[in-house]
């Protein structure tokens, strides 16, 4: 069976593409397209990993990431933080928030797939980072 990523991500362009690329790689791909529809997935059933806008509208991805965090369930669940903040000191509140790392947008697609594969390992037969 494949591994379940959650993407959260309020851009249709952004979203389409990590759909895309984690579906090419062979992973099971869930959609939110804010904080509260990804808790009440990430809540409803198993995850494997989360990809996290953290600028949302409503409830950004600190808060979200921070409710997550507190499902029991989900305490364990690699969060990636996926953001166009690349100031310093940015990878650092997304990790004091809750995340488990940080991927700066515009994304790398080979980046995302290695930190995906990391996190959760690779998918036989899919189209790894490394061919």
């Amino acid at each position: 069976m494949p591994k379940r990523i959650l993407v959260v991500e309020d851009n249709p362009d952004n979203m389409y593409v990590m759909d895309r690329i984690l579906t090419h790689s062979g992973y099971s791909v869930e959609e939110a397209s804010s904080g509260d529809e990804a808790i009440h997935i990430a809540a409803g059933g198993q995850v494997d990993l989360i990809l996290m806008d953290m600028q949302m509208p409503g409830r950004d991805g600190y808060s979200t990431v921070q409710a997550l965090r507190h499902i029991p369930s989900l305490a364990h669940v690699p969060i990636i933080a996926v953001t166009a903040n690349s100031m310093p000191g940015d990878r650092e509140r997304t990790l004091e928030a809750g995340c488990t790392d940080y991927l700066a947008k515009p994304i790398d697609t080979r980046d995302l797939v290695r930190l995906v594969e990391h996190y959760v390992g690779g998918v036989p037969g899919g189209n790894h980072s490394d061919r």
